[in-house]
């Protein structure tokens, strides 16, 4: 039995909230949303006397940085939640940063791209193969080496302070169009959420020069023509439209990471996507690049990042929490978890590891020939027979364990267990009605509890059999996955009717203690919901 997903195509994605700035009609802008508003120029010399920093090369203001602007056109195959497989090209901007050819432009601009063709200052007659160095999803930026033995202009970062009125010029090839553009205006806030479904930053520039599809990467200018942000981001506010760059600040950091590798990044070209009719969330996969750690784990264009580190990733339809993960465990290995969407297979694997993926076990696949299930709805209530479609993850009291459950079931204890010598079992319980469970097959439920190191596991299952005639024993079975390994029993026909109970007890490879599940349910839900609780369950500590 495979799970059944409804077609993210189908549904509005929370992906599709923010508007990016990125242009032409395949890589990168089938990667961002597109933002429909017009671009207007104005290269007006502002009032005032322009700060005292310069760029390298002896540009001087703002009107001079065309030379060092360039327009990058990424060839390649794109994989969007929405529209599918496309193949062709796509375009964005960017900017020289050294006269020895080193560029900045956005992640989603180039990650995943076969080839990256660059137009320097708006001159289509010549361009120029480029090859990325380095790249961050979590940031959106890259940093990307042109391929020209003759030095080149660049352009240097703004040394002042930015405030909120400070007047900045948005550099760049929107629309895809070879015809350079330039429009003006102030930032509007300093430091604006920088959450969206494609990138995860701290804060970023809010302004108000018009910026379309095709500039993102591109340069945000201060009058002396030295680099306030980069632009990468459109967005409709309050019927007004607002646009939003990445700090100078955040950007140096970063690129300087950049020019040595990849940074706070797994390799992919991606976005956050929720489908709550089907109960999905993560990071969908657009494009990944050879030899980043997503490759080398054969993540593959079309997958969906679950969780990260046992941490659910993607559920509020920004990277947050995917970017914290990496933040946080940097070069060590990170246990992820992937929906591989053309087949439902959920896989289970470490990045930066030495454990492939793998695919996690299906409890429903191996019980659907003994068990006979309601798909009329029964105890699921309103959500019907075939998906509960919404989970939560629950931590017990403790903070030890946690595992995913319907979200219907709101009936929840996480309280330990205090055993006769005093010792504290963490312990989750989780149905529509506990106290139902207890007297009704009918009404279904979990309990997942650990304890420790037990050296019979089918006496440990003997213990959690339920009462004499109350339901048909449908055997024991091994289990493993590349975590855990254990025994399994399914009961059947429970309470003369279809309900079913399956109990696991499984143990990790250093036998440090004993993890027990138990479901009973009685709809094919019920079994989507074994599915997900054996596929999430977690333990924190021992």
């Amino acid at each position: 039995m495979k799970r059944r997903i409804s077609s993210l195509s189908t549904v509005s994605l929370i992906a599709a909230i923010g508007l990016a700035a990125c242009g032409g009609s395949s890589l990168p802008a089938t990667t961002q949303p597109v933002d429909t508003t017009q671009s207007s120029s104005d290269e007006t010399t502002p009032e005032g006397t322009a700060p005292a920093s310069t760029t390298p090369g002896g540009i001087t203001s703002f009107s001079d940085i065309q030379p060092a602007v360039i327009q990058i056109e990424a060839l390649g195959t794109i994989r969007s939640a929405e529209v599918g497989i496309t193949d062709g090209s796509g375009r964005g901007s960017g900017f020289i940063i050294s006269s020895d050819g080193l560029a900045v432009t956005n992640n989603h601009v180039v990650t995943g791209a076969a080839t990256l063709e660059v137009f320097i200052g708006g001159d289509t007659s010549t361009s120029y193969n480029a090859t990325v160095l380095g790249v961050s999803e979590c940031n959106d930026l890259a940093v990307i080496d042109i391929n020209e033995s003759e030095p080149l202009p660049s352009l240097g970062w703004y040394d002042g302070k930015i405030t909120t009125g400070t007047e900045i010029y948005a550099a760049g090839f929107p629309l895809g169009e070879t015809e350079y553009t330039l429009t003006r205006g102030i930032v509007s806030k300093v430091s604006a959420s920088g959450e969206t479904n494609w990138a995860s930053l701290d804060s970023v520039l809010e302004h108000d020069a018009n910026i379309q599809p095709g500039n993102s990467g591109g340069p945000l200018v201060a009058a002396d023509g030295t680099v306030v942000g980069i632009n990468y981001r459109g967005r409709d506010v309050t019927g007004t439209t607002q646009f939003f760059a990445i700090d100078k600040d955040i950007a140096q950091r970063v690129v300087d990471n950049l020019k040595k590798g990849d940074f706070e990044s797994l390799g992919i070209n991606g976005e956050a996507v929720v489908d709550e009719e089907a109960g999905i969330a993560g990071i969908w996969v657009s494009a990944v690049a050879p030899g980043s750690p997503a490759s080398e784990l054969d993540i593959l264009a079309g997958d969906i990042i679950q969780s990260m580190n046992g941490l659910p990733v993607g559920t509020d339809g920004t990277m947050s929490a995917y970017c914290d993960v990496l933040r946080t465990s940097r070069d060590k290995p990170i246990q992820v978890e992937i929906l591989r969407y053309d087949t439902s297979e959920v896989l289970r694997g470490e990045l930066n590891g030495s454990k492939p993926l793998k695919q996690v076990f299906s409890f429903a696949d191996a019980v659907e020939d003994d068990v006979t299930v309601d798909t009329s709805g029964g105890s699921t209530g309103d959500v019907g027979g075939a998906s509960y479609g919404d989970y939560t993850t629950i931590t017990d009291d403790s903070g030890l364990i946690a595992i995913d459950v319907p979200s219907v079931w709101t009936d929840v204890s996480t309280t330990p267990l205090t055993l006769d010598d005093g010792t504290q079992v963490p312990v989750i319980n989780a149905s529509p009605s506990i106290a139902d469970s207890e007297v009704s097959y009918g009404t279904p439920s979990l309990l997942y509890a650990i304890l420790g190191p037990l050296p019979n596991l089918d006496e440990t299952l003997a213990s959690f059999a339920p009462g004499a005639g109350e339901c048909t024993d449908g055997g024991i079975s091994d289990y493993s996955d590349d975590l855990y390994s254990g025994r399994y029993q399914l009961w059947l026909n429970c309470g003369g009717g279809e309900a079913f109970v399956v109990t696991l007890v499984a143990v990790p490879g250093d036998s440090e203690y004993t993890a027990i599940i138990s479901l009973q349910g009685a709809t094919e839900a019920d079994l989507e919901a074994l599915d997900q609780a054996f596929a999430t369950f977690a333990v924190f500590a021992s």
